[in-house]
């Protein structure tokens, strides 16, 4: 049974039948959202990790001696499509 937000009616008697339905329907749905949230969480956590690679990367490249505009301006890039990917 899923929730029904209309039961029980005002002014009538409470069912254990019904209000056990109710509420397992609400802990469904309760789980269905953590689930979802457990898994963007995950996706937050991966492109963190992508994120902060690329910046060390970024940074490393910086330090070198040389014309390395073309790698920096490529590794800004990615940082930059990464964090879009939000």
């Amino acid at each position: 049974m899923s929730f029904d937000p209309n039961l029980p009616a005002e002014h009538t008697l409470a069912s254990a039948t019904q209000m056990r339905d109710q509420f397992n329907a609400l802990k469904a749905l309760i789980d269905a959202q953590q689930a979802a949230i457990s898994a963007l969480q995950a996706q937050i956590t991966a492109q963190q990790a992508a994120i902060a690679d690329l910046q060390s990367n970024y940074y490393d490249v910086q330090l070198q001696s040389g014309d390395n505009t073309a790698a920096i301006t490529a590794l800004q890039a990615a940082v930059a499509a990464l964090q879009g990917n939000r």
